[in-house]
C-alpha cells in the first residue's frame, strides 16, 4: 500500500514538475535589451536603453515582416515557428477581429498595427535611421467616414482634441478605452453609450502628412492618398480623459487582450499563426507552381513551333473505283447490277412429251 502511494506521488511530482517546464518554456522567450535610435514626428533622433522581443513576424500597415515588441507584452500572446522565430499567437488575431467587427459594425477592413509593436523605421534629420515609436494600442483601418462604433459600455469622457480622440470609461471592467484619430464626433463628455453605438466616423485627424507608413491595403479595397485614415483604439485601467504620449519610447498603455477577449466573449478559433516559416513554404511552393506553368508553356510553343517547320507531306488521292455493269459481249440487261432495270423472269423449260408405251399382252401361240 504504502508503495502504490509512494508511486502516485512520484508520478504526481513529475506531472508538476513537467507542467512548470512547458510554463518556464512559455515565458522564456529571448529577451533582448540595448539602446536603440528612435526618431520623433520632428524627425529628432535620441538614443533610449529598451528591451524588447527581436524578430516577430507581424503585420506593419500592410507589410508582413520580421519586428520588434516591447518586452512588457506578455510572453503568452507569442509563439514559435519550427525555424525558432517568433510570431503573433493565433489568440491575438482572434480578438482584435472581434475588435475591429464591433468597431466597424461589420467584417470590413484590416488590423493594422498591434499593441507593443515597434513602428515603422524612419531616417532623422542627420540621417540616422531609428524607430519612430512604440505603439500604445492598436491600429484598424478601413474606409475614410465609415461609422465607428463602441467596443463596450460606457460613459464618454472625452469627445474631441487635435487628435480626435473619443474616450469612454467602463466602471465595470475599470478601463478607459480611447478612439484616435476619429472625424465627426457625434457624441458629447458625460454622455452614456452602449457597445455598438456610433461616436464618430473613420477619419485621419492628428495624423501627420508623410510621417505614417503610407500604403495601400489592396487585399482591403482601401486607397490611401496623402495621409492615412485608421482608427488607434487604446486601452488604459481607470478613468482617462486622454490618450499617452503618441509613439513614446516606453510603453505606458496597458494590454488590452485579456479585458477584450473576456468582454467580447472570444474563443481560440484553431487557426494557423502567420509564421515566416509558412509563409516562405508557401512562397516556395508558388515559385515552383509557376516554374512548372513557365516550362509546360515552353514546351507548348516549343512543339508548336516544330510542327510548323516540319513540311506537311499531301498524300496521294486514292483512284475512284469504278463498277462496270456492262461487260463487252454481255447482254443487253447485263448482269443485274444496274440498280434501274429490273430482274428477269427465268425462262421455265417447256415439257418433253415422253412416248406412251401401250400396255399390251404379248401374243400367244395357238
Amino acid at each position: 500500500m504504502k508503495k502504490n502511494v509512494f508511486i502516485v506521488l512520484m508520478l504526481m511530482l513529475c506531472m508538476l514538475s513537467l507542467g512548470l517546464a512547458e510554463t518556464a518554456q512559455i515565458e522564456e522567450l529571448p529577451i533582448t535589451t540595448e539602446y536603440r535610435w528612435f526618431v520623433n514626428q520632428y524627425r529628432n533622433v535620441r538614443t533610449v536603453k529598451v528591451s524588447y522581443y527581436d524578430n516577430v513576424y507581424a503585420n506593419n500597415h500592410g507589410t508582413y515582416g520580421l519586428t520588434p515588441f516591447a518586452a512588457s507584452v506578455p510572453s503568452e500572446y507569442f509563439v514559435k515557428d519550427q525555424n525558432g522565430v517568433l510570431a503573433v499567437a493565433p489568440i491575438v488575431n482572434d480578438i482584435t477581429d472581434a475588435m475591429r467587427i464591433r468597431l466597424f459594425g461589420a467584417d470590413i477592413g484590416e488590423t493594422a498595427l498591434l499593441y507593443g509593436q515597434y513602428c515603422e523605421r524612419i531616417r532623422g534629420k542627420k540621417g540616422k535611421i531609428g524607430f519612430s515609436g512604440i505603439h500604445e494600442g492598436i491600429d484598424f483601418v478601413s474606409f475614410k467616414g465609415l461609422p465607428i462604433h463602441t467596443i463596450m459600455d460606457g460613459e464618454v469622457t472625452r469627445a474631441g482634441d487635435r487628435n480626435g480622440t473619443v474616450g469612454v470609461y467602463n466602471e465595470e471592467y475599470d478601463v478607459t478605452l480611447l478612439y484616435l484619430h476619429c472625424q465627426k464626433i457625434c457624441v458629447k463628455r458625460g454622455m452614456k453609450v452602449k457597445a455598438g453605438d456610433i461616436i464618430a466616423q473613420e477619419g485621419g485627424k492628428g495624423i501627420y502628412a508623410g510621417y505614417e507608413n503610407n500604403v495601400s491595403y489592396a487585399r482591403a479595397g482601401i486607397r490611401h492618398v496623402h495621409t492615412s485614415h485608421y482608427t488607434h483604439v487604446e486601452m488604459r485601467y481607470g478613468r482617462h480623459t486622454s490618450s499617452n504620449k503618441y509613439r513614446n519610447t516606453k510603453l505606458e498603455s496597458d494590454c488590452p487582450y485579456p479585458v477584450m477577449q473576456k468582454v467580447l466573449g472570444v474563443t481560440p478559433s484553431g487557426r494557423e499563426p502567420v509564421t515566416e516559416a509558412a509563409v516562405l513554404e508557401a512562397e516556395r511552393l508558388r515559385m515552383e507552381a509557376e516554374a512548372a506553368a513557365r516550362a509546360e508553356a515552353a514546351a507548348a510553343a516549343a512543339a508548336a513551333a516544330a510542327a510548323m517547320a516540319t513540311p506537311v507531306v499531301t498524300p496521294e488521292p486514292t483512284p475512284e473505283i469504278l463498277i462496270v455493269d456492262q461487260l463487252p459481249g454481255a447482254p443487253a440487261q447485263g448482269y443485274g447490277f444496274d440498280p434501274t432495270s429490273s430482274p428477269s423472269p427465268t425462262p421455265v423449260p417447256a415439257a418433253v412429251s415422253q412416248p406412251v408405251v401401250e400396255n399390251t399382252l404379248p401374243p400367244t401361240s395357238l
